[in-house]
């Protein structure tokens, strides 16, 4: 935050304290305006110009013009997701026609920036405690279209990157199937961005604990931006299938079986169980402030999981 900007909110701040009546929503707005870097992306393009011309030395020029100019975000994607230089430039040679038919759509991001800083403010207005780190929009070779580290929120853009004028026939048939639409990079944020705040949720290494995680950015995420960062219309009919599964693996520590899609459930069941125990616990309350408040501090999961009532919400969102 600028200088300029830091003392016009705390004018604002002195005027409202005289003057109660003013809306400190506009405070709120100055306050929270997200930080939104996207100098990862130029430098990749700008290594990738000069890699596709020399591919036999892709690793040193990534390395040169992408990863040593990198931010705080790209370190840090690159040490949880990317980790090996040499399999990332093998990867965006051997796709280098996907990544040419996205430079466009993902080079420039500025269309999102008020879709972003009016999810950011509902979630302030939600959850006062509210921590808003900056977000980083990188470029990486499909591993995740997000994640978070003490430094912000980090964005894999080349997941997100599908419009409806994209070149589908030419990409490769599993990047495809992967891909996401970029339209969809708001919804992605505000679920990293929750993620970001659940540092007051007790620690845990369980299934429950993991989806109830995971299910509750979705569930919050969905409260400030209408929309979740997964879909779940494929489990429509499994409801209570997969929360009898659900009950017996809830206290392992596992958490694959439950991301991948498998003969028994759909990709993302450890999300939309989680989802659906917030949900449940939502219906409960009814009272919108308190349950995130109550999400973001959960100490005792099996407690949380008890006071849902999951399956007598299942009764009645299935009509079973």
């Amino acid at each position: 935050m600028s200088l300029v900007k830091a003392q016009l909110i705390l004018l604002l701040v002195l005027i409202i304290k005289f003057l109660p009546g003013l809306n400190y929503n506009l405070v709120i707005s100055l306050s929270i305006e997200p930080q939104i870097i996207t100098s990862d992306i130029s430098h990749f393009y700008e290594a990738f110009d000069l890699a596709k011309a020399d591919p036999g030395n892709a690793k040193k020029i990534f390395n040169k013009h992408y990863f040593k100019k990198g931010s705080k975000g790209l370190h840090d994607f690159y040490k949880s997701k990317i980790q090996s230089k040499e399999k990332f430039a093998e990867f965006v040679i051997s796709f280098q026609d996907y990544y040419q038919s996205i430079r466009e759509d993902v080079s420039c991001l500025d269309d999102f920036k008020g879709v972003i800083d009016k999810n950011f403010q509902a979630f302030e207005k939600l959850y006062p405690e509210a921590q808003f780190p900056s977000i980083y929009f990188l470029v990486g070779k499909f591993q995740s279209n997000g994640t978070v580290s003490n430094d912000g929120i980090l964005i894999g853009t080349e997941v997100l990157a599908r419009t409806p004028h994209s070149d589908t026939v030419n990409w490769n048939e599993n990047l495809l199937k992967v891909s996401l639409e970029r339209n969809h990079i708001p919804v992605t944020v505000c679920h990293e961005l929750v993620h970001f705040n659940q540092d007051k949720m007790a620690a845990g290494n369980t299934l429950l604990w993991k989806c109830i995680r995971e299910g509750s950015a979705e569930f919050i995420a969905e409260l400030i931006s209408g929309e979740t960062d997964a879909d779940y219309q494929g489990f429509q009919g499994m409801e209570w299938e997969i929360w009898e599964d659900f009950q017996k693996d809830q206290n392992k520590s596992i958490w694959s079986p439950w991301q991948q899609a498998s003969d028994a459930r759909p990709r993302n069941a450890g999300y939309w169980m989680g989802y659906t125990i917030c949900k449940a616990y939502f219906h409960q309350i009814k009272d919108t402030e308190q349950v995130l408040k109550d999400i973001l501090t959960i100490q005792n999961y099996e407690e949380f999981l008890e006071k849902s009532k999951v399956e007598d919400y299942l009764m009645i969102s299935t009509k079973k």
